[in-house]
Order: C-alpha cells, then sequence, then structure tokens
C-alpha cells in the first residue's frame, strides 16, 4: 500500500506518519517545502493506495476583525487544496481518502468563523467526493478529532482551558495515537463511504 500524507509535520499527521512506519506501509509525504497549499497546486502522484489530508490552519479571530485574505487563505488550505490534490492524483481502484476534519465540521463557537466555514466546506467536498469517485471504489471519509493536545490546541486555549477540557470530558482529551488508530482503520476499509468519524472521547456528548 502507498499512502500520500499531507501534513506530516503536524501534531495530528506527525502521529499518523509514526503509526503508518509501524504498519510497514510505504509513506510519501507532501510537505511546505515541496508544495505551498496556499498556492495553486501543482504536483502529479500515480499509483496511490491512499490519501490522508491532514493540513490545516486556525487563527481564530471574531468576523469585525477577521481579514477577508485570511479567510481566503484558511479556506484555500483547509478544504480547496485537498480538492486540488484529489484531481492531481491517479488513485488505483480501491483507495481510500481520509480527509482530517474537526469538530468545527459540523458545529462551531465564537472566533472561529473562517476554521468553521473551511471546515465546513472540507465536509461538503468529502460526501461529493464519495459520490464521483465510487465507480472506481475510491472511498471518501472524514475523520473528526476533538480536542487532542498539540501544539495547535495549546496555542488556541489558555492553561485553564486545556485543565478543565482534560478533567470534564468523559475519557479525557484526545490521543494523537487514537486518531492515528482511526486514520489507519479508514484506509484499510471498503465499504464505507462518505462518513464522518468523530473521535472526541465524549466532548461533543456532553456540549463543554
Amino acid at each position: 500500500m502507498k499512502v500520500l500524507l499531507v501534513g506530516r509535520n503536524g501534531g495530528i499527521g506527525s502521529g499518523i506518519y509514526d503509526l503508518l512506519k509501524q504498519k510497514d506501509i510505504e509513506i510519501a509525504c507532501l510537505n511546505r517545502d515541496i508544495c505551498d497549499l496556499s498556492k495553486t497546486i501543482n504536483v502529479n502522484y500515480s499509483d496511490i493506495d491512499g490519501l490522508i489530508y491532514s493540513a490545516g490552519i486556525n487563527n481564530p479571530t471574531t468576523y469585525n476583525d477577521l481579514h477577508i485574505d485570511s479567510l481566503t487563505e484558511t479556506i484555500k488550505i483547509n478544504a480547496i487544496s485537498f480538492v486540488e490534490l484529489c484531481q492531481k492524483i491517479n488513485f488505483n481502484t480501491g483507495a481510500n481518502i481520509v480527509a482530517i476534519g474537526s469538530l468545527y465540521s459540523t458545529e462551531t463557537r465564537a472566533g472561529r468563523l473562517a476554521y468553521t466555514m473551511s471546515k465546513h466546506a472540507l465536509l461538503g467536498a468529502v460526501k461529493t467526493l464519495a459520490i464521483e469517485m465510487a465507480p472506481k471504489r475510491i472511498k471518501v471519509n472524514m475523520l473528526s478529532p476533538g480536542f487532542v493536545r498539540t501544539k495547535l490546541t495549546t496555542k488556541n486555549n489558555p492553561p485553564e482551558r486545556i485543565e478543565y477540557l482534560q478533567s470534564n470530558i468523559p475519557l479525557g482529551m484526545t490521543s494523537i495515537n487514537d486518531i492515528a488508530e482511526t486514520c489507519y482503520f479508514l484506509l484499510k476499509t471498503n465499504g464505507i463511504t462518505g462518513q464522518n468519524f468523530i473521535v472526541d472521547n465524549g466532548y461533543s456528548l456532553l456540549g463543554i
């Protein structure tokens, strides 16, 4: 199996990379030094059995302070570039595509307008591509983490919020390995497509 991993340097991406290496999966990585996702995608890959799109940016701000250029960049990196890559890649029949989403693909909160818009768009792309790519048995799914203890989560939440989440989420904050294991499952599946798998340790049950 040959898998293209986009966003290998992120907290979640690095965890996925480590697990796939343990499973002896051939991994090609697409990072910033190869391709700037904020610009037009100009890469070509052939004989790909799996794509994991783990790239993303999140710069919280209220709508009054949101610059349109920032909104456009967020949507481009978090959603549009995913579609562009799917156009550029020559997938093998039966391939699996996994887009890393977020709880904000279906929910939102104040200060997350750009990020929420981008993740809603990503989910829409996943569902539509699942239909359009089905003739080649290509499955397209989203994996939506809850609060995972990564640098990005720490950056966007004060320490007291992190402590609160760890104490009040039913199973505690989600681990990177939990996300990686689910991603691996989706790379191997044969009968699931167009779905959004929420891996949040019970966060969304309580809405905390």
